[in-house]
């Protein structure tokens, strides 16, 4: 039985250091993953911005084609 209660030791020791693995990696990925997700956000404001500025743009523009006169030839 020795024997026995030895293995159920080890197998207990080996499950034990397979956990701390995992819960270390797990905490890796979460670091990770929130990061990404805050990156994702800063991302989409500018995206979002640059897309208001855009449109700005191609808003003003419109209004500038808008005052000038083509002449007769075109």
């Amino acid at each position: 039985m020795s024997n026995n209660s030895e293995h159920m030791q080890q197998a207990i020791e080996t499950l034990e250091v397979k956990l701390a693995y995992q819960e270390d990696t797990i905490e890796q990925l979460n670091q990770i993953v929130t990061a990404q997700q805050r990156q994702i956000q800063q991302l989409e404001k500018l995206t979002s911005s640059m897309l208001d500025k855009l449109k700005n743009l191609q808003s003003q523009e419109n209004q500038i084609n808008d005052g000038v006169e083509l002449p007769p030839h075109y």
